[in-house]
């Protein structure tokens, strides 16, 4: 039987190979956290909206993965915050078109840290441009995660407090209309949200980190690879 496909847009390295030589990637844990789900990881790079909906209409699921800040001046940020690292503008691109294509498609998916920013902000959501150190820090830092109750959430990773790795500075402000906030840090940072209808999990944290020895955050791609297996036998 063949695999569900997960498509999964690239992050775009200046170096590869430690050489000046422009290249796409996705990072290992990553990869390992879909295929042990049982899913097939597919890397794109679509270019706008129409080639993004055909890559889309190929995949099972889709998980958008982390990376540098997300460039707030298309969507009505007047400045750049001197904390900005941003990508090249094809990856804001790549991304936004990806995350449009998805929703609008129904497949299931996994949303992680600058894509689940990228989610909420193409959604009518906002961003914080840059979310101040607190009580926790959430640059490069192992924190703990409070799920919300009664959430799909919860049911993926359990009740309670929940350990996770963190590495950005820029965070969900106010959610886009409809979506479900799911889990706060202590701070009350923004750290998950999801769908109302249950067919996409955003999270700040990077959950592949540990997946591969934490149960709960492997979970999340557990999750994405049945949903979007289970979507493709259905359709």
């Amino acid at each position: 039987m063949r695999r569900p496909l997960v498509l999964v847009p690239a992050r775009w390295a200046r170096v590869i190979e430690g050489r000046e030589r422009p290249g796409l990637f996705a990072p290992r844990s990553l990869l390992d956290s879909i295929s042990r789900a049982g899913g097939e990881p597919l890397l794109a790079w679509p270019d706008g909206l129409e080639r993004a909906r055909d890559l889309v209409a190929l995949a099972d699921a889709v998980v958008l993965q982390g990376g540098d800040d997300l460039d707030l001046r298309p969507f009505g940020v007047p400045d750049v915050h001197p904390r900005e690292s941003h990508p090249p503008a094809e990856q804001d691109a790549a991304d936004v078109a990806v995350s449009r294509a998805a929703v609008e498609a129904g497949v299931p998916v996994l949303a992680i840290c600058r894509g689940m920013q990228v989610l909420n902000i193409v959604l009518g959501g906002t961003i914080h441009q840059h979310y101040e150190e607190t009580t926790v820090a959430h640059a490069n830092n192992p924190h703990d995660v409070d799920v919300v109750p009664g959430t799909l959430l919860e049911r993926l990773m359990g009740p309670g407090r929940r350990g996770s790795w963190s590495n950005h500075h820029q965070a969900c402000d106010r959610l886009a209309e409809g979506w479900l906030l799911s889990a706060t840090s202590e701070d009350g940072c923004v750290e998950a949200m999801e769908s109302a209808d249950g067919r996409v999990v955003a999270v700040q944290w990077h959950p592949e980190v540990d997946a591969h020895e934490v149960p709960h955050q492997q979970a999340l791609f557990d999750w994405v690879v049945e949903q979007g297996g289970a979507r493709r036998q259905s359709g």
